[in-house]
């Protein structure tokens, strides 16, 4: 009969998941997303991303260098996807006006699969901040690359940006419309009541 060795420890304890390198570096992107939705205008801090995450800071620094390179990486990572479907189907016998208004359908339908970018870009537009104006500029030439695929000029990438834009106002409109409904509906018992 063997005795159990007093040095021998089980491989994992029991609860614990041990998250490989890409999980967790996707988990902190995801957490960007998160915690710039929640911090409005306000600079985003690694304890905001790393609570978001469920992790400690530590991996932010471990993972990226700084919370500026996260930043930076979670945004190309969503537009890298966008990049994988839009104008896929571009048609070099098509006029340019075609190519421009195919491939703009194209990103609004892709970007509204998208939400986390469609915050990302909203948080970005009128912050201050050096993190918020980094994620606009990537915008920018995403854009401005968009148009050079498929042969068009910059009047095709300031298009493509108003498709950003257009995702944001239809976004945060859909938000108020809960709030402009409870408004209403207050107003109107209010009002039955006199």
């Amino acid at each position: 009969m063997s005795r159990p060795s007093l040095h021998h420890a089980p491989d994992a304890p029991l609860g614990v998941r041990k998250w490989n390198r890409g999980e967790r570096e996707e988990r902190l992107r995801s957490a960007v997303f998160a915690a710039m939705a929640e911090s409005g205008a306000r600079l985003v801090s690694p304890s905001d991303i790393a609570r978001h995450a469920r992790v400690s800071k530590a991996l932010i620094y471990k993972h990226f260098g700084s919370v500026e390179a996260l930043v930076d990486d979670a945004i190309r990572s969503r537009l890298q996807l966008l990049d994988a479907e839009s104008c896929a189907e571009c048609d070099a016998n098509m006029s340019t006006s075609e190519r421009v208004s195919g491939a703009a359908s194209k990103l609004y339908q892709v970007i509204q699969s998208q939400p986390e970018l469609i915050n990302l870009v909203g948080w970005s537009m009128g912050n201050p901040h050096s993190e918020a104006q980094n994620v606009a500029a990537t915008i920018k030439v995403y854009c401005e690359n968009l148009a050079k695929r498929i042969d068009a000029g910059a009047e095709a990438a300031t298009l493509f940006m108003g498709v950003f834009a257009a995702l944001i106002f239809d976004q945060q409109n859909r938000a108020a419309e809960p709030e402009r409904d409870e408004s209403l509906a207050k107003t109107s018992r209010r009002r039955s009541t006199k």
